[in-house]
């Protein structure tokens, strides 16, 4: 194995290691970014490559465990940004600190930091980015900078939901969008070209990994990014430092190894956890960072679901082929009294591509919240191995009643929304959430008590000085909307921190 040196090595190239390794590298310390994917070939969907990606152990109804586990969203250079759907939402001030709302034996789902210490770096990104929103219309927007773009025009099935919310009392309103509703920043805007969610953008409107920094030039060999390369252990140099990283070329299955003054976990929440759990050795027995048991803990996904149906247009009217995947949202169930524990969660649009002659269109709603984060729901390793001769991952996951219950809760809610939009027969559709998803937080989850958390508020593991966690592992919470956006400033964040300490 080699041994080369680098100031840090960020694991993963998604939303937070783009973010982390961009912003420490253009401050001239030397970069290593081990991505485990590749480059996605153009035209790529979700579908194309999910095959590709390895999957993770679930317990089935017999209580077997299965192969049918989802411990990525997109195993590729950029991560699951190349294929999202570009939602944008900021988490909610009560999603920082959800303590009045969760079940009593869960974890407790405060954050380290509240929502006025992220705004600076969400407002931040969003000027750098572009995010196409509203101000003022979302009734649980927080507080932030004037938006940089203007929404993007509701879609006809988006028309159709506001309309009924507004009906039903409700205050609908545009979803915020990483997608340019306008040219931006030397991106077009969106030309609905095709689809949009699970799909490569055809045109670059829609942000990616690496849109924040775009048009920043790096100092010269600042940046190194090895694609196909899978961190397989940390090594420590002594009981309270990281030293290396050890890595396997997963095309040749060499192994190498690379020293670092820091080492920032970003691949995901179930993977930064299975890495710490992969490297257990004598000063760490049981795993790095998990002397109290909680790497992996605390593992959410988001309670989730859809209800779909069709209506006829009155008069009829071509849709066209190509538009955002959601154009319109309701927030008025996130914060209810009559929800289970008073916190409901976030219901969408969620269009998919539709050609119809009929007059009629179909109408289909994602509704969303987070789960109880609870102990046992956890990242563990199993005792078989894959094909890089490690341990499989195991992803111990149920939802919890009170879950159940508010997923009913918004169930019934989007149910009604179809309904007064003229919907006749509404179908559920399962998430399968349970399996993993595109949302993964916790298993390395921040906290000021170190028997209950795994990180302190800038990422780093408690009982290491220089090995930070900057991907959503780090969310105690898992927020109710999408996260990828959190996660972003979040990582900025966390980067300004290891800049400050390595200078």
């Amino acid at each position: 194995m080699t041994a080369d040196i680098v100031d840090v090595c960020v694991i993963g190239s998604g939303a937070s290691g783009s973010t982390v390794a961009h912003e420490i590298a253009q401050r001239g310390l030397r970069v290593l970014l081990l991505e485990e994917g590749r480059a996605l070939p153009p035209g790529a969907s979700l579908a194309s490559v999910q095959n590709g990606m390895d999957s993770a152990l679930v317990q089935s109804a017999a209580g077997t465990l299965t192969p049918f586990g989802r411990p990525w969203t997109v195993c590729a250079l950029g991560g699951g940004m190349t294929l999202y759907a570009g939602i944008a939402f900021r988490c909610r001030a009560i999603d920082f600190d959800a303590r009045a709302h969760v079940a009593r034996d869960a974890l407790d789902p405060s954050w380290p930091i509240d929502y006025t210490e992220l705004r600076p770096f969400y407002d931040e990104l969003e000027r750098r980015v572009g995010v196409a929103r509203l101000a003022g219309a979302d009734p649980l927007e927080p507080p932030s900078d004037p938006p940089v773009l203007p929404p993007h025009k509701y879609s006809v099935q988006g028309q159709l939901i506001a309309d009924a919310g507004a009906r039903l009392g409700r205050l609908p309103f545009p979803t915020p969008l990483a997608i340019n509703s306008i040219p931006y920043r030397g991106r077009p805007a969106c030309r609905c070209e095709g689809p949009c969610n699970e799909h490569l953008c055809p045109s670059g409107a829609r942000a990616d990994a690496r849109s924040p920094f775009r048009g920043i030039a790096l100092p010269p060999g600042a940046l190194t990014i090895a694609l196909g390369s899978k961190a397989v252990r940390i090594e420590l140099g002594n009981v309270s430092r990281a030293d290396a990283v050890e890595w396997v070329d997963t095309l040749n299955r060499q192994r190498a190894r690379v020293r670092a003054r820091c080492v920032v976990l970003a691949g995901n929440a179930v993977q930064s956890a299975a890495l710490l759990l992969r490297s257990a050795q004598q000063a760490a027995p049981n795993g790095i960072g998990n002397a109290s048991g909680m790497v992996g803990s605390g593992i959410s996904f988001k309670i989730s679901g859809y209800v779909t149906g069709r209506t006829t247009l009155n008069p009829p009217t071509t849709p066209q082929s190509g538009h955002p995947f959601s154009t319109v949202a309701v927030s008025d169930h996130y914060l209810d009294d009559e929800a289970p524990s008073g916190l409901g969660g976030m219901i969408y649009e969620a269009s998919q591509p539709e050609r119809t002659d009929s007059g009629e269109i179909r109408l289909r709603l994602h509704f969303l919240a987070a789960d109880q984060p609870m102990r046992n729901n956890a990242v563990r390793l199993a005792t078989s191995r894959d094909g890089l001769g490690l341990p499989k991952i195991i992803l111990d996951y149920r939802t919890h009643p009170l879950d159940k219950r508010r997923l009913g809760y918004l169930s019934r809610h989007a149910s009604n929304l179809l309904a007064e939009a003229g919907v006749k027969q509404i179908d559920y559709q399962d998430s399968n959430y349970q399996f993993g998803s595109g949302h993964l937080h916790g298993g390395c989850r921040a906290g000021i008590d170190p028997t209950q958390s795994v990180v302190d508020r800038w990422g780093r593991v408690h009982d290491i000085d220089n090995l930070y966690v900057a991907d959503g592992g780090f969310f105690p919470y898992a927020g109710g909307v999408n996260p990828t956006f959190t996660i972003q400033a979040n990582a900025l964040r966390i980067a300004r921190r290891i800049v400050t300490q390595l200078t």
